[in-house]
């Protein structure tokens, strides 16, 4: 079954109402305050940061994604080879992003932010899935007519 195509502006808008929504149940409904070490006593996290910087990292992520399709298409490989690529790299920014809300001034604002990093990251491994790029446009080295190899 081949991959149904994700346009990158729904995993745009994806990620940061999934990052609002932990928000809303971390900070209105359960009352935690997402405090971080900043000016002063500290900074709050807020609606707009949290909109705004979940963006961000779709936006830096897509042109890594474009990247491992790319090479994927450009090398012949399995459909199923760009995705590792792409996995382990975004285990590996997650893994270090976590390291951000460890950094949090209470127990409540660790986990909510963890959570929020957990949401987005998740929302970017799937919806910016390499096999659901669109692959018009990439030139391919196998001739018109030639059977595809498979490795």
């Amino acid at each position: 079954m081949r991959p149904v195509h994700v346009p990158v502006w729904s995993v745009v808008l994806a990620a940061p109402i999934a990052a609002l929504a932990v928000w809303v149940v971390a900070v209105p409904i359960a009352g935690v305050e997402l405090a971080v070490p900043g000016a002063g006593d500290g900074s709050t996290v807020g609606p707009a940061a949290v909109v705004l910087f979940a963006a961000l990292v779709v936006l830096v992520a897509w042109p890594v994604r474009t990247w491992f399709a790319r090479r994927a298409d450009r090398a012949q490989l399995d459909p199923c080879a760009a995705p590792v690529g792409w996995r382990v790299t975004c285990a590996v920014v997650l893994a270090i992003s976590l390291l951000g809300p460890l950094g949090a001034l209470d127990a409540g604002a660790v986990i909510a932010l963890s959570v929020m990093h957990g949401v987005v990251g998740a929302v970017i491994v799937t919806g910016l899935d390499p096999r659901h790029a669109r692959r018009t446009g990439v030139p391919s080295r196998v001739p018109a007519g030639a059977e595809t190899p498979t490795r």
